[in-house]
């Protein structure tokens, strides 16, 4: 099988020769920056040095698939956000908000992918890297709908309206959701094969349940339903402790569910066995980023004992990790995945 068919084929819950190695999460290093030439805070403006950055990740990271974009604020930008702070290892942070009143989301239209923010940039990446690679997995990424109300009007602020407010936050969810399905579609139009939703506030840290279920799981089950549609393929990531929510995460109709590194594998994988992809869980932190090969290779292995469908970093690498992790990670994978 080649990389693609392995990817596609584990998302579906079909047959496949061994565990894939991938990331649906940021794949921009420090290292794979100086062996490119493409670095950030460049890498997130030109989708040409995109692109190459994150072909690196594949030829060099020996990731079994690509990935854009390197930062979560691209869909923020697309309704107005300011954007700063970022330099050659730090991402963009959001500045300047731009939804912070009944009037100003009565006010606000659903962007136009082709044209707002960075959008445009990033959708270039992509059909750059889908027209130049034959058997490789393109992924990309769109903040999923709640995190993306947090940025839009505020985290903390989103976060009260559940309470206090929530008739205002659900018009936000609305809009983003519709940003989020506008913008998948572009991506797949563009050669995309698979989304991933991103989501670093919808955690059982931040949202509760009951919570989750009302707020977050029916707009990220609309986002997949319209991936679903467009022919393409659904990855749903949301950071920090999913117990209490990972089943309203299969109940969204992703195809793949990506856990982070403090989630037991073994016990997720067996809660998702014929419902959904387990994917994970490597540290990109405590491993990948400050131990060797060696413990590299042994993570994976207990990830694959723990019957995961699909190797990846539990959150995206950090720009530090050394690119001889990202490669140990590969190559224990094909050492240890065969099925």
């Amino acid at each position: 099988m080649n990389e693609k068919d392995r990817l596609i084929s584990a998302l579906k819950q079909e047959g496949v020769d061994r565990v894939p190695c991938t990331s649906p999460l940021q794949t921009g290093t420090l290292d794979l920056m100086e062996a490119s030439g493409s670095y950030w805070p460049e890498a997130h403006n030109d989708s040409a040095l995109m692109a190459r950055l994150a072909l690196a990740a594949h030829t060099l990271g020996r990731m079994e698939n690509v990935r854009v974009p390197f930062d979560v604020t691209v869909d923020a930008t697309a309704f107005g956000a300011v954007t700063g702070k970022e330099s050659i290892d730090r991402q963009p942070a959001i500045m300047e908000r731009p939804i912070s009143s009944p009037e100003e989301l009565e006010a606000a239209e659903v962007p136009d992918p082709y044209k707002d923010g960075r959008s445009m940039v990033v959708l270039e990446a992509v059909r750059e890297l889908a027209g130049g690679l034959d058997g490789v997995p393109v992924i990309c990424a769109t903040v999923s709908p709640f995190m993306l109300a947090g940025q839009l009007r505020g985290d903390e602020m989103a976060i009260m309206d559940t309470v206090k407010n929530p008739t205002f936050l659900k018009g936000i969810l609305d809009l983003a959701a519709e940003w989020n399905i506008e913008f998948s579609k572009a991506a797949l139009e563009a050669g995309a094969d698979i989304v991933t939703m991103v989501d670093a506030t919808s955690s059982g840290t931040v949202l509760g349940p009951a919570q989750y279920e009302e707020f977050a799981m029916p707009y990220q089950r609309r986002v997949a339903d319209a991936i679903r549609k467009a022919g393409g393929l659904s990855i749903l990531h949301i950071c920090g402790n999913t117990i209490k929510t990972l089943d309203g995460m299969v109940r969204t109709g992703v195809d793949g569910i990506s856990v982070d590194q403090q989630m037991d594998i073994a016990w997720v994988a067996e809660q998702l066995r014929g419902r959904c992809t387990s994917i994970g869980n490597v540290s990109p932190t405590s491993t990948l980023l400050k131990k060797g090969p060696a413990e590299v290779e042994a993570e994976v292995k207990r990830c694959i004992d723990g019957g995961v469908d699909i190797i990846a970093p539990g959150c995206g690498f950090a720009s530090e990790t050394p690119l001889a992790n990202m490669q140990a990670m590969a190559e224990a994978t094909a050492k240890h995945g065969k099925r």
